[in-house]
């Protein structure tokens, strides 16, 4: 069996994922044997061949998990790949093989498109013949970026699954002070449903609980990181972090963090630019004019270069993070000493 997973919600492909992963654990394997996840980056079709060769001895059946195999550069990759799959019948084998593609979409469903830092470019040959092949399994599906409504509609299931309430309108200040970032969105409400429920005669989130546990908790120590950034002042940045870290926050809230805020920068620094005064960039950016009036003065410390070099690596590392095991909190000061 094959699944294949693509689009531009990398959120939405992660969580699919897992609970793929969870049923095959409780149905069929409960020590998780016999499931492997490979990045397709680095892989080699040998790899994918072992892999799908080799089992447990109390387990038949496989599954394998394998990502972004469209930035796979080696020559002949994708062909090989696919003249294994189909020599072999993996279409109709009880093996699962999943395939996850967080670069590609269907533009206007008209075909597919790579997106790389936001740029779309048509796919190549060999691209082409591998992912169209993949487009006519029986469980192939595109996932979209949430539209506004079921970002709404995920915070309360997610609030409900902590038997709390939240009405739609402080919903929709969550989705404003996170830049409607999934990724965000949950860590937020994981936090702020343990504080919640320290209250046990109050279920309702309410503003204040939002605007103090989400937006004016943290957000100062978000601006004092990058200024100290923005003066190459490594040692306080270090710092400011492990401060965030004895607070008990966990590295990947602090990475998602990050990124949302050099991103945020970089998007100033484009609008001041563009000669925007301060009340055009905040209806631009649909953000507390707070965030936009700390940015300002932030971005004018960075020049573009340095912000997309920045935002680069934070989101390879984020990426990193979501397909392997590693040490975020010491990859993150790793980038931050190299800058």
């Amino acid at each position: 069996m094959i699944i294949f997973l693509y689009g531009d919600n990398d959120f939405k492909i992660h969580q699919k994922i897992k609970e793929l992963q969870d049923k095959f654990i409780k149905e069929i394997d409960q020590g998780g044997q016999n499931i492997w996840k490979l990045e397709g980056e680095k892989i080699k079709a040998e790899d994918l061949s072992s892999k799908l060769g080799s089992s447990s001895l109390f387990v038949n059946k496989k599954m394998l998990i394998i990502s972004n195999l469209i930035k796979n550069k080696q020559k002949d990759f994708l062909k090989t790949i696919l003249e294994y799959i189909k020599k072999n019948k993996i279409s109709e084998s009880p093996d699962i093989l999943i395939f996850s593609e967080q670069y590609l979409k269907n533009k206007n469903n008209k075909g597919l498109v790579k997106i790389n830092n936001e740029k779309e470019s048509p796919l190549n040959a060999s691209e082409k013949s591998f992912f169209e092949f993949l487009l006519q399994e029986k469980y192939a599906q595109e996932i979209k970026k949430f539209n506004n409504q079921e970002l709404i509609n995920f915070i309360q299931k997610e609030f409900n699954n902590y038997s709390l309430q939240i009405e739609n309108r402080e919903a929709q200040e969550i989705i404003n002070l996170t830049s409607a970032d999934p990724w965000m969105i949950k860590n937020e409400i994981k936090k702020l449903s343990h504080l919640k429920l320290s209250d046990p005669n109050n279920k309702n989130i309410e503003k204040k609980d939002i605007e103090e546990n989400i937006f004016e908790k943290h957000q100062e120590n978000i601006f004092a990181f990058t200024d100290s950034i923005s003066s190459r002042n490594i040692k306080q940045s270090l710092d400011i972090l492990e401060k965030q870290y004895l607070a008990d926050l966990e590295p990947d809230y602090i990475l998602n963090m990050l990124v949302r805020q050099f991103k945020i920068l970089l998007q100033i620094k484009e609008a001041l630019e563009l000669n925007f005064n301060t009340n055009k960039i905040i209806s631009k950016l649909k953000l507390h004019p707070f965030i936009i009036n700390k940015g300002i003065n932030q971005a004018r410390n960075f020049d573009k270069k340095t912000l997309k070099s920045i935002i680069n690596q934070l989101v390879d590392l984020d990426k990193k993070n979501r397909s392997e095991f590693c040490d975020l909190k010491s990859e993150i000061n790793l980038i931050i000493n190299k800058l």
